[in-house]
Parts: C-alpha cells; sequence; structure tokens
C-alpha cells in the first residue's frame, strides 16, 4: 500500500511536470500569435488600476471606463505615431553616425553600428504598425472586459473558491509587479531622457522611451537601452564620452535593481537571481523579444502553479529568493 502511494506521488509529479513541458511546447510554436497577445494581457493589467482609482474618486463605472479607454487610445496612438517618426529619422541619420577616432575599438564600434543600421526593420515598419494597432485594441477591450470577467469568475466559482482566491492573489501580485516596474522605469525614462538632451545626444525622448521599455527586463534591460546612447556619445564625443555615458547606465541599472526595486516591493523578485536570469533568455527562446519583457511575471505564474501540489513544492521552493529561505 505504501509502495502504490508513493508510486502514485512519482507519477503525479512527473505528470505536473510534464503539462509545464508540453505548455512551454505549444507557446513555441504558437509564439507569433500568443506574444502579443500576453503581452496586451500585461498592458491591460497596468492599465485597470488607473479604472479603479477612477471610479474611487467617484466616477461612475461608465465613465471611469470612458476616461481610461479614451486616455488608453490617445496614449497609445501617440506612443505608435512618435515610434514611427523615429525609427525613419532613425534609420536616415544612423549612416551617418561614425566613430572616427582611430584604434580597434573605434573599428568595433563602427561594426556594432553598421550590425544595427542594418538589422533595424524599416520595410517592416508597416506590420510593426499593425501589430501595434493590434495590441493598442486588444488592451482596450480587455481593460473593458476585465471588471466583467472578475463577475464571472466569481459567479461561476464562488465568491469562496480556492482556486478562485489564488487566480486573484496572483493577478494582484502581478498587478503589484508591474505598478512598481513601471514607475521606477518612469522616473529612469524621464531622467536618462533629460541628461541626454542636456549632452546633445541625438534621439534622447526615443532612447529615455527605450529605458522605460527595456527596463521591464531585469538587470539586462538598462544595459541593453545604453548601447545606442553610449554609440552616439562616442562618436560625438569620443571614447571618454563613451565610457561617462556607460558608467551613467551602470549607476542606474545598480540604483534601480539593488536599492530602489527591492525597497518598493519590500521583497524583491521572490525568485533568485539565477532563476530570473535564466528565465529571461528560456522566455525569450519561447516566445521572442516579448518573452524578455514579460518572463518575470511568466516565472511567477509557474512558481506558483508548482506551489500548488506537494510533489512539485521543492521545485517551487528552488526558484524562490534567499529572503524567502531565512524566513
Amino acid at each position: 500500500m505504501i509502495e502504490d502511494l508513493k508510486t502514485k506521488s512519482y507519477v503525479w509529479q512527473i505528470m505536473i511536470i510534464a503539462v509545464i513541458f508540453v505548455a512551454i511546447i505549444g507557446m513555441k510554436y504558437t509564439s507569433e500569435i500568443l506574444a502579443p497577445i500576453l503581452l496586451s494581457i500585461f498592458i491591460a493589467i497596468i492599465i485597470y488600476p488607473v479604472l479603479k482609482w477612477l471610479m474611487n474618486k467617484g466616477l461612475s463605472y461608465n465613465q471611469s471606463v470612458l476616461v481610461t479607454l479614451v486616455g488608453t487610445l490617445v496614449l497609445g496612438a501617440g506612443i505608435l505615431a512618435f515610434l514611427a517618426f523615429s525609427l525613419v529619422q532613425l534609420v536616415k541619420q544612423l549612416p551617418d553616425l561614425t566613430i572616427t577616432s582611430g584604434g580597434i575599438l573605434a573599428q568595433y564600434g563602427n561594426e556594432i553600428i553598421k550590425f544595427i543600421v542594418t538589422h533595424i526593420p524599416l520595410e517592416n515598419i508597416a506590420g510593426l504598425m499593425a501589430l501595434g494597432i493590434f495590441m493598442l485594441f486588444a488592451v482596450i477591450f480587455l481593460v473593458y472586459e476585465l471588471p466583467i470577467i472578475k463577475v464571472r469568475l466569481v459567479k461561476g466559482l464562488g465568491a469562496d473558491s480556492p482556486t478562485l482566491n489564488k487566480i486573484f492573489d496572483l493577478v494582484q501580485a502581478n498587478i503589484t509587479y508591474f505598478i512598481i516596474r513601471a514607475k521606477v522605469n518612469f522616473i529612469y525614462g524621464i531622467g536618462v531622457s533629460a541628461i541626454l538632451f542636456v549632452f546633445d545626444i541625438n534621439f534622447a525622448v526615443l532612447w529615455g522611451l527605450l529605458t522605460f521599455a527595456l527596463g521591464f527586463i531585469p538587470y539586462l534591460g538598462i544595459i541593453i537601452a545604453a548601447i545606442p546612447p553610449v554609440l552616439v556619445a562616442w562618436a560625438k564625443y569620443g571614447i571618454g564620452g563613451a565610457i561617462a555615458m556607460g558608467v551613467f547606465f551602470i549607476i542606474i541599472n545598480t540604483v534601480a535593481e539593488s536599492y530602489i526595486f527591492p525597497r518598493l516591493t519590500g521583497k524583491g523578485l521572490e525568485m533568485s537571481v539565477f532563476v530570473v536570469f535564466v528565465s529571461l533568455f528560456v522566455w525569450g527562446w519561447i516566445l521572442g523579444p516579448t518573452g524578455f519583457l514579460i518572463g518575470v511575471p511568466l516565472t511567477l505564474v509557474v512558481i506558483k502553479y508548482l506551489q500548488n501540489y506537494d510533489e512539485t513544492r521543492w521545485l517551487a521552493l528552488l526558484m524562490g529568493s534567499e529572503e524567502e529561505e531565512r524566513k
């Protein structure tokens, strides 16, 4: 009897892990469709608290929805128009951007610039804009539907359902994560744009927006966002300017990841640094660039799933942070 129970536990362990792998394979083969849908869902999660905030301020549900949706539409359309214009101008100016200082480093810098120029999908801007428009309206419809979906879930599963409470806790955890990330990234995006504007770095606003977006990638995002400004500073001010710009972004990244974000969350990402780092590349492989942006919350979903079963709870503990282990 005891052996049967052990066998059953072992089989359940394999089945749960197998479900995860099957889901990952399915996501990989449907990534072109799934990635923008998932990103739209997470953007809607960020925007949804705005609707709740408006309702708490005394506006009716319909008024709050209208204000939120109009604001989302205006902001989204403005960002898409700005990106389209900036990309066209960027591609026109980048070929003239050359590092003239001598040495092997300058040669490598020019090779990087050439690589960036040749890999900007200018011919696909129309497709990128179409994808952006799809995501914009997907976000709008999701924001409108989220309160209704919540009511339906409560009716279907019951207000006291443990499953429903776990879903709400998971959604709330992701909302908290994204709101804090968005606040930190917004501050740094504005700061980066201001500094770059003062030092006359081309496309300062675009690089600030890039810093904001890539800031959702823990540890690596801000460093990646630093590459274009560093190259421009190198071309305009020499290797000293590039080093100064690089140090500036390293300081920003260190302060954001090691001080501000953990302080605001109170407990950081609830994942080990190794798991965060690996998860970025795993989700990047599965979903493409979108996977880097939403890899952390998706990993949190996997961890919560593993915590639900005794057979796989040890995996969730292995993926947890050191802070949780000390408690």
